[in-house]
């Protein structure tokens, strides 16, 4: 038993030792997940104010518009002519013609074309009408030929073959038309309401910046929230890592008291069933010696039969134990008397409730602290204003707000002549396309006629209506061909004119950004052009460097000229906002831990229980005395011997005096032993209980109050620790919140409310506007109507020649012409006249 015990002590002390380092707070812990913070949501952005960004949308006529951005780079190879349009700008009646021929050879040659075209069409028209006239062109085949067929096939082949050229580029020229037509009325309308869309931008830029201001009412209410559960949380987080430890002590204490309590009750079992042994055996000797007298005598009677197999144990009748030999605990007692002094369930009790009221406590001592950081809130949310009331564009951005109000004014007369324009082009465009496509009606319905008068034809020299409306109709459409043609050269040539400058001299460089270099060179534009100064940009910034800004996301501020340099990032750095918050902080202190687990009182009565000698009584002697019987011989046993040999006597005085005897014996068994063995019984387990608990008692008790002393040192401390922890990670969780919402407020101010993205936005978007959606469906308009044009001299060509084999042939075997060219020539029968 006492190994036992050994062990299961060192087990007890291995667990708290274990408990102690397991649950022991450490300044290193990490934070529980729940103080991570959450992420807090921004709304009502100045999102209603924004320039909508325009993209290029992809088209199944980017082939097309791919092609005639490679021949207007064929026809224009020249860079952007710089020396050009400085003279131009700077001094405008020193530009020279040969400049401006070099420049725009590449047109000039085309203008050539043009009007050859313009003007040897509408000749050769006039001179095949004079054919006509004179039944030259466009008249009948002389003589039949074996090739002849095949002639006409190749003809109908090449003028379909024109044809279908034809009606493909009449109907790209009428999609892009109506594309230019539908890209042109809200492009143009976009520049007003672009222009007016920044100037609201700029003139909302103080609303803009307060309403960011204004939501820092977002993470003061969410941290005047966590504060409202800051105290109860430290105290119940230091609630939950001491318990372990601190039930541990007390659990520890309260075994300790019962050991005394239970130490003391077997103390006084084992003096009292002791000295009652003791006083027993006195009794008992005597009335046993007479007993051992008279049983001796009687079975030495020579007229007892059998008597001498039993004399032997009955001479051996005596006592055994004699437990007046054992050590006396009466010293001991004394020791301990009036123990225990003090009430351990008692005091086990309020170490516990004080413990678990740690909570409330820390409610009650944070309550201050908390208050003041309130207040600290507010006064941050006065530094958070500063942020609106130290911004400086509302005084930089005037600049900027004139030049839009005068680009805004100055772009409304061209804007209504472009519309003019493009109303006229429209109109033209769809009237010379309808022609167009009349002048291939004409073909076709020619063709078709004069295929099927063929058909239909016997004799090659006969005449056939169908042939000959079909040869009308090509004559119809070859016609109209010569009559508009140069008018269609001219729209060609017009809009050609109008759309390769504005794809080679602008939107060229202006992909390339060639434009916003030459902007930026000093020189090239006059003084009252002066960008970088109607724009109020920085002194060493240019239009390149600004766009490119802008396009980066910068700021407003960031680009413009201020009296004084302004750094966001400085006005948002969080310790300007959090130093007073974090220092209150980290500079209170509160005592959360003194809890009292064992008192003095409690303290002395262990101390005196280990030192009241219960260790060093020799409870083996008291073992070694209980091994013995009370007497030696068994009394039922020797009763039982008497009760066998009355059975054999023949002398009924001898048999009479036998069960006497064994009747004195069972009464002394049953009335006076057998309360002894009951008494040792008791004195056994008293004598196996302290004797399991005495070596070990005072290890036990100088461990326990080595413990308790060691918690009740321990608590404040290890307290204090969580107590800083805890406030650690309330403070890194709130910073967070600050840093949420002041990074918000930069990304805010940057990209929306005080943003000059809206400016290159809408550079960009004039770009998309001017180059993607109007020039390039418009320059695809003057080449699909220009191939028209151009495809017109070979439908005339083929056209005509196709008109004779729709016509009969003149056969020359039947002709009535003069014997020179008929040499056989057959006189035709004549009437006479009687």
């Amino acid at each position: 038993p006492g190994s036992l015990l050994a062990t299961a002590g060192a087990m007890r002390v291995v667990g708290l030792l274990l408990a102690w380092t397991l649950l022991r707070p450490a300044a290193s812990q990490q934070c529980h997940p729940s103080s991570s913070g959450g992420v807090l949501r921004f709304t009502d952005r100045h999102a209603e104010i924004q320039v909508p960004a325009l993209h290029r949308v992809p088209s199944s006529l980017d082939p097309l518009y791919s092609l005639v951005r490679r021949c207007l780079d064929l026809i224009q190879q020249n860079p952007l002519p710089t020396e050009l349009l400085r003279t131009a700008l700077n001094d405008p009646g020193s530009v020279r013609t040969l400049q401006v021929v070099q420049y725009e050879l590449g047109y000039v040659v085309c203008a050539a074309v043009a009007l050859l075209f313009t003007v040897a069409v509408p000749v050769a028209g006039m001179c095949f009408c004079y054919c006509r006239s004179r039944r030259r062109c466009g008249g009948r085949l002389r003589a039949h030929r074996r090739s002849l067929g095949c002639r006409r096939r190749c003809l109908l082949a090449c003028l379909s073959f024109t044809s279908l050229i034809i009606l493909i580029s009449v109907t790209c020229a009428f999609v892009t038309s109506q594309r230019v037509k539908g890209q042109m009325e809200p492009g143009l309308r976009a520049v007003p309401s672009t222009l007016r869309t920044l100037r609201q931008h700029l003139a909302n830029v103080p609303q803009g910046v307060q309403m960011v201001v204004d939501k820092f009412e977002v993470p003061r209410k969410q941290i005047i929230s966590d504060l409202g559960g800051l105290s109860r949380s430290v105290g119940i987080s230091i609630h939950a890592q001491l318990k372990a430890m601190t039930y541990a002590a007390l659990e520890d204490l309260q075994d300790r008291a019962g050991d005394l309590q239970t130490s003391l009750h077997h103390l006084q079992i084992l003096h009292r069933t002791a000295r009652a042994l003791a006083a027993a055996r006195a009794e008992l000797e005597p009335a046993l010696r007479e007993r051992r007298r008279r049983v001796v005598a009687l079975l030495d009677d020579p007229r007892c039969t059998s008597c001498a197999s039993v004399l032997g144990r009955a001479q051996s009748l005596e006592l055994g134990a004699d437990y007046s030999k054992v050590p006396s605990v009466e010293k001991v007692l004394k020791a301990l008397a009036g123990l225990p002094r003090s009430d351990f369930a008692e005091m086990i009790r309020q170490g516990n409730g004080t413990f678990n009221s740690i909570p409330e406590l820390a409610v009650e001592r944070m309550a201050q602290v908390i208050q003041d950081l309130q207040g600290d809130l507010a006064r941050t949310a006065e530094k958070v204003q500063s942020i609106a009331d130290s911004f400086p564009l509302p005084d930089y951005t005037r600049p900027v707000n004139e030049a839009l109000v005068k680009a805004e004014e100055r772009s409304q007369p061209y804007l209504r002549e472009v519309e003019r324009f493009e109303r006229y082009r429209w109109i033209a465009g769809t009237v010379l396309c309808s022609i167009i496509l009349l002048i291939l009606l004409c073909n076709m319905t020619g063709m078709t006629l004069g295929a099927y008068g063929l058909s239909k034809r016997e004799d090659p020299s006969d005449y056939e209506c169908r042939g000959e409306a079909g040869a009308k109709f090509l004559l119809v459409g070859v016609g109209l061909a010569f009559l508009f043609s140069w008018l269609l050269i001219l729209l060609v040539f017009a809009t050609f004119l109008v759309g390769g400058n504005i794809q080679t001299l602008v939107c060229r460089n202006w992909v390339n950004e060639e434009i916003y270099k030459f902007i930026d060179t000093p020189g090239n534009l006059p003084p009252s052009m002066n960008l970088t100064r109607q724009l109020n940009l920085r002194r060493d910034s240019n239009l390149s460097s600004a766009y490119r800004e802008c396009k980066s996301g910068a700021g407003l501020w960031e680009v413009l000229q201020l009296d004084r340099s302004y750094d966001l990032d400085e006005h948002l750095k969080t310790p300007k906002y959090t130093a007073d918050f974090q220092k209150r902080l980290g500079d209170f202190m509160a005592n959360l831990g003194d809890v009292r687990l064992l008192r003095s009182e409690g303290r002395q009565d262990l101390e005196t229980f280990a030192r009241s000698g219960v260790d060093e009584v020799d409870y083996g002697r008291f073992q070694e005395e209980m091994k013995n019987p009370i007497v030696q011989t068994s009394l039922p046993g020797l009763a039982r011997n008497l009760e066998g040999l009355q059975k054999m006597q023949r002398n009924s005085t001898v048999a009479g005096r036998l069960a006497a005897e064994a009747q004195a014996l069972w009464h002394m068994q049953n009335s006076t032993v057998q309360s002894q063995e009951a008494l040792v019984a008791k004195l056994g387990e008293s004598v196996q209980f302290l004797s399991r608990l005495a070596p070990q008692l005072k290890e036990r008790v100088k461990r326990t109050l080595a413990t308790t002393a060691s918690v009740e040192a321990r608590l404040p401390v290890q307290a204090q620790q969580i107590l800083r922890q805890e406030l650690g990670c309330f403070t890194r969780k709130e910073l967070r919140y600050f840093s949420q919402y002041l990074n918000w407020v930069g990304q805010t101010l940057r990209e929306d409310v005080a943003s000059c993205q809206p400016l290159a936005t809408a550079l960009d978007n004039g770009r998309v506007i001017l180059c993607d959606r109007i020039a390039d469906p418009w320059n695809a308009f003057w080449f699909s109507l220009g191939c028209c044009t151009f495809f017109l001299i070979p439908n005339i060509i083929f056209a005509v020649r196709l008109t004779k084999h729709f016509r009969p042939i003149r056969n020359r075997l039947i002709s009535t012409g003069s014997e020179e060219t008929c040499p056989f020539h057959i006189p035709r029968v004549t009437a006479l006249k009687l």
